[in-house]
Order: structure tokens, then sequence, then C-alpha cells
């Protein structure tokens, strides 16, 4: 099972966002990134998640354990719906890209055990605003 992390880095809300996701397999561990629109924190969450999803099918993962310190996405995704309409289109796109896997679980982590994705998202952050 495929161990996949993700994160979003926003300087200002809304403002200038890039996004980074790790995959870690048995022997094989990459780390994605990528520049977005400018947005707020949620909406980049939300985005850092489906690039996740989409990195982790062309890299070809069939079950994954997928992470990330974004409660939002996490209970949004577990109860199957967001009151914020906002989120509703995010959260339809997850679901449906979810699908894809043969399995595809989501949990919540701290902080601190997400510090890779973060620091990959903040790095990317920091070459766009350069």
């Amino acid at each position: 099972m495929a161990k996949i992390f993700f994160d979003a880095a926003v300087k200002g809300n809304p403002g200038p966002a890039s996004i980074a996701v790790v995959i870690v397999e048995e022997s094989n561990h990459q780390i994605y990134t990528k520049d977005i629109s400018p947005t707020d924190n949620h909406s980049a969450e939300w985005e850092a998640f489906i690039f996740a999803l989409e990195c982790a099918e062309q890299q070809e993962v069939d079950t994954a354990l997928v992470s990330t310190d974004s409660k939002l996405v996490v209970d949004s995704l577990e109860k199957g719906f967001t009151k914020n309409e906002k989120f509703k289109s995010y959260l339809m796109e997850a679901a449906k890209k979810m699908k894809v896997f043969d399995l595809c679980l989501i949990n919540w982590i701290p902080r601190a055990q997400n510090k890779e994705a973060n620091h990959h998202a903040q790095q990317a952050l920091y070459q766009q605003l350069k």
C-alpha cells in the first residue's frame, strides 16, 4: 500500500499558492509540486488532495493510505458532504477520483507528521514568489 502525504502553502488568504504530494512505496519515493491559481487555504488543500490522487493514478498505485493535516478535507470525505457550497465540487471530484483505486483510505495526521509535504509545498511557494 502506497503512503501518500499532501499539503498546500498559501501566501495570504487568498493569495498565491503551491501544493505538494509525497508518495512512498516500498522502493519508490516520489515528490510532486505544483503552483496553483491564487486561492484560499482550504481550497488549496482540496486541490492538493485531488492532485495527490492524480499523481498516484499516474504512478499506477492500486491501494493508498492518504494522510493530511487538513481536518476539513478528512471530515468532508468521511461524512460524504460539506455544507460549504464552494467545496462541494471538490468533494464530488475527489470522491470520483478515489474510485479509480482498489482501496483508497484517508486519515488525519498532526501537522508535525506531515513535515515533508509541508516543506515541499513551502519551497514551491517560495520559488513561485521569487
